[in-house]
C-alpha cells in the first residue's frame, strides 16, 4: 500500500491524513452550498464545521485506542493520526453533542443543519475510508474469497496477518459511503420535513457499518459479545434512531 503520499526528504505527507483533510476540506464546501439553498447562513456552518473537525478527530481517535489498547505504548502512539487509527462512531457522538450546543446556542435548527450536513458525511465515509485502505489499518479478517487483498508487512494488516489475504473493508466502507451520498442526494428533493436526510443517514448508515464489521477484524477489546462488536450495537441504536424519526417527525409537523 502507501501509507506515505508524499516524501520531500524529512518533509512527508500521509495518506490517511492527507484523505481525511479533504473530507473536512470537500464536505465543508459542499454543506455550506447546500446551506444557502435552505435560508441557513453559511457562516454558521463554517463556524460549525471548525468545531466539529475538532470534536470528530478526538472522539474517533479515544475510541479507536480504547477498542485498541493493545497497539499504543507511548504518547507518540497515540498522537500519530497521520498514521491512521481512528473509530468513526467516536467522532460522530461527540460532534453530534457538540452540534446540538452550538446551533440551540445560536437558536438554528439542528435537524435542518443536520440534512445539511448529512450528504458530507457519507462523502466524508467515501473519502477517508480510501486513506484507511492505503495506510493499511481499519482491515478485515483473512479470507480466500477474490477480494482479499495482501498487505506489505511494514503495514498494520501485513504486520498481523503477513503474506495473507485480506477482506479489503476499508473499500467495502468506502463503496458504501458513496452510494449512501447518491441515495441521499437524490432523496433530498422528497424531503418532506427537517431531519429526513439525517434520519435517512442514520438508518443506511446503520446497517452498511452492521454489514461491514462481519468481516472486518477486531481485537477482543472491541467485542461487546462473542460475535458482535462494540461498533455493531451502536450501528443498531444509530439504525433505530433514524426510524424513529422517520415516525415521529412527520406527525410533529
Amino acid at each position: 500500500m502507501h501509507p506515505i503520499l508524499i516524501e520531500l526528504g524529512p518533509f512527508k505527507i500521509y495518506s490517511y491524513g492527507f484523505m481525511l483533510a479533504l473530507s473536512f476540506f470537500v464536505g465543508i464546501l459542499l454543506a455550506g452550498r447546500r446551506a444557502e439553498r435552505r435560508g441557513v447562513s453559511r457562516d454558521i456552518v463554517q463556524d460549525l464545521s471548525i468545531i466539529l473537525i475538532i470534536l470528530a478527530v478526538i472522539g474517533s481517535r479515544v475510541l479507536y485506542i480504547l477498542t485498541h489498547r493493545d497497539h499504543y505504548h507511548s504518547i507518540i502512539d497515540i498522537i500519530a493520526l497521520w498514521q491512521g487509527g481512528a473509530t468513526y462512531y467516536g467522532g460522530l457522538v461527540l460532534a453530534l453533542l457538540g452540534a446540538v450546543l452550538y446551533l440551540r446556542r445560536k437558536g438554528v435548527s439542528f435537524l435542518k443543519v443536520a440534512d445539511i450536513c448529512a450528504p458530507s458525511v457519507a462523502l466524508g465515509i467515501f473519502l477517508t475510508r480510501i486513506g484507511c485502505f492505503l495506510s493499511g489499518c481499519c482491515f478485515g479478517s483473512p479470507t480466500g474469497c477474490a477480494f482479499g487483498v495482501s498487505f506489505p508487512p511494514d503495514s498494520p494488516a501485513g504486520f498481523l496477518f503477513p503474506g495473507s489475504a485480506v477482506h479489503p473493508t476499508q473499500l467495502y466502507s468506502s463503496f458504501y459511503g458513496i452510494v449512501i451520498f447518491v441515495i441521499l442526494i437524490l432523496f433530498d428533493r422528497r424531503r418532506s420535513h427537517d431531519g429526513f436526510a439525517f434520519a435517512l443517514l442514520c438508518i443506511l448508515y446503520g446497517a452498511a457499518r452492521f454489514t461491514v464489521d462481519f468481516f472486518r477484524y477486531y481485537d477482543a477489546s472491541a467485542m461487546m459479545t462473542a460475535s458482535l462488536t462494540v461498533n455493531q450495537g451502536i450501528s443498531v441504536a444509530l439504525a433505530l434512531l433514524g426510524v424513529m424519526l422517520l415516525i415521529i417527525l412527520p406527525r410533529r409537523g
